[in-house]
């Protein structure tokens, strides 16, 4: 371990960790989690099947879109973009799903 927090591999593990938290945290939330909560707390007129389903078939024109920035930009940059994508995702979903109805959107 003290190899791999040592000062040469410190930042390239703490961004592999980050990295891959991330990636879990995408794929159990969307894949396990997104259905309970759409079940339990969101009302959107479908099962959670469907709503899953819908999710899956809108992360193709998302790979697209990512596949056009990985041609114009540098990998880097791209994985930020990627990131700040996902996190304003995430923050809508959360706050869209305990947003209710007649509220103004400050009024949680």
């Amino acid at each position: 371990l003290g190899f791999i927090f040592g000062p040469a591999m410190r930042y390239t593990t703490l961004v592999s960790c980050f990295t891959s938290f991330c990636k879990d945290f995408i794929f159990f939330g969307g894949g396990y989690v997104f259905p309970q909560v759409l079940s339990e707390t969101v009302t959107l007129g479908t099962s959670p099947a469907v709503a899953l389903l819908m999710g899956v078939l809108l992360e193709l024109p998302g790979i697209t879109l990512v596949l056009g920035f990985d041609r114009v930009m540098d990998r880097r940059p791209t994985i930020v973009v990627i990131l700040a994508t996902l996190t304003t995702c995430m923050l809508a979903f959360v706050f869209g799903g305990s947003h209710k109805l007649g509220g103004g959107w400050f009024e949680y």
